[in-house]
């Protein structure tokens, strides 16, 4: 093709994106775990509506689950910590200030993912009834369980920590969470470093056979966009295909901080829904992100993930969650994402049949041009926007084209 002309591509329905003079600079991303071909109630947030104090939401539990309803979260997603439960001298274990929190998880007909505390200092026997009484306790409430988060990191608190506690940990605690609710689902431990030797020795004990849903973790901060998960998870699946492993997964921590030095509040929107459709179109069953409301008590990173303030006030993550659960809810197609230079394309139809394209770069700006096209244009804060050309600017800041037919492209700007 001579440099001269203009690159022309066409982007179809779910089958193959782009036809292209030029395959070396375009890539179509597949699905790589076993998944629904439909979204089932995929969205959710991390919360620490289990704990009290400055900096933790127990004490606005109520404003917390009202708002993560509003955003279009499906899950919430927090740990069940033995400090609020454990016996105290004579006393058995006492489950109100759980149960407390799981009322407004239910006021606002939200479905929980809930995180058991580790072993402490050996005390397996006394483990065991704090997860057998636990699952029991809330067997009509919770029906997914992730045993323990992020062991591949525990040892970072627990030097003694290893591989092989892990595994008669999952060895235990899955037969005793199915002896207390038979329909529950165990998530294997949240792995961060899918390349790491932790991951691996676990998984060559056999273990992974005391587990329904494998498990992931990641961030997109500082120079991680969300555009490095197609390896990560590509990453993923090798060492799963190596083991044997075809079981659903799920993401249930991902987050992007807006402290200084990190990423600023604009950054952290950009971030969110290409996260969530990358994540989806490689076959993630459920994402959750970090998290619901910022502490915002120093300076520090951690205190600067949530996607609305700690008085409440959306920050501008929170719009952008908002749009992507409107113009991509539950019952959706999965998406399905391809790349030419540095666009990327994601398309699926919504509940009511509608086609819907998602286009962003993960870097810089490019125009392009589109067939006479008859649709809505929403911006990433769901504001729709006038089409009055058949040229537009595309950023990292996604942009939703939704309409009764799927987008065309017709070129790119040299």
């Amino acid at each position: 093709m001579s440099k001269r002309n203009p690159i022309r591509f066409t982007l179809l329905i779910w089958t193959t994106f782009l036809c292209l003079g030029c395959e070396a600079e375009s890539e179509d991303f597949p699905i790589l775990f076993k998944s629904s071909s439909k979204l089932l109630e995929p969205y959710g947030l991390c919360t620490h509506i289990n704990r009290k104090g400055e900096g933790w939401e127990f004490d606005c539990k109520d404003k917390d689950m009202e708002m993560t309803r509003e955003a279009g979260a499906n899950f919430v997603r927090t740990d069940f910590d033995w400090g609020y439960c454990k016996p105290q001298e004579d006393k058995p274990f006492s489950f109100i200030h759980h149960q407390e929190m799981m009322n407004v998880v239910d006021s606002q007909h939200l479905k929980a993912l809930g995180i058991l505390s580790p072993v402490w200092n050996n005390r397996y026997t006394q483990w065991l009834d704090y997860v057998g009484m636990t699952v029991r306790t809330f067997k009509r409430q919770v029906k997914y369980w992730e045993v323990i988060n992020e062991a591949d990191r525990w040892h970072l608190r627990d030097s003694d920590f290893k591989p092989s506690d892990y595994v008669r940990i999952i060895r235990k605690a899955y037969p005793l969470i199915k002896k207390e609710n038979k329909s529950a689902k165990v998530l294997f431990t949240s792995i961060t470093d899918v390349r790491g030797n932790f991951f691996e020795e676990v998984l060559d004990s056999g273990v992974a056979d005391c587990c329904d849903i494998m498990n992931f973790h990641l961030y997109v901060n500082l120079k991680t966009e969300p555009e490095y998960l197609f390896k990560y998870f590509k990453d993923a699946k090798s060492v799963m295909d190596k083991y044997g492993i075809r079981k659903p997964v799920w993401f249930t921590e991902t987050g992007c901080t807006s402290a200084k030095g990190y990423a600023d509040e604009d950054t952290q929107a950009k971030r969110l829904p290409r996260t969530f459709l990358i994540s989806l179109a490689c076959g993630m069953e459920k994402v959750f992100w970090y998290k619901t409301r910022a502490a915002e008590r120093t300076d520090h990173f951690e205190d600067h993930f949530g996607i609305w303030h700690k008085n409440g006030s959306p920050k501008p993550a929170f719009y952008a969650y908002k749009t992507l659960t409107r113009m991509c809810p539950s019952g959706s197609t999965r998406p399905r994402i391809a790349r030419l230079r540095d666009v990327y394309v994601a398309k699926w139809k919504d509940p009511a049949s509608q086609n819907v394209t998602a286009i962003w770069t993960s870097k810089g700006e490019c125009k392009i041009k589109f067939h006479a096209y008859q649709g809505k244009l929403y911006d990433l804060s769901g504001s729709q926007l006038t089409i009055d050309s058949d040229e537009i600017l595309v950023t990292p800041s996604i942009l939703y084209f939704v309409g009764k037919k799927s987008l065309i492209v017709n070129r790119f700007d040299e």
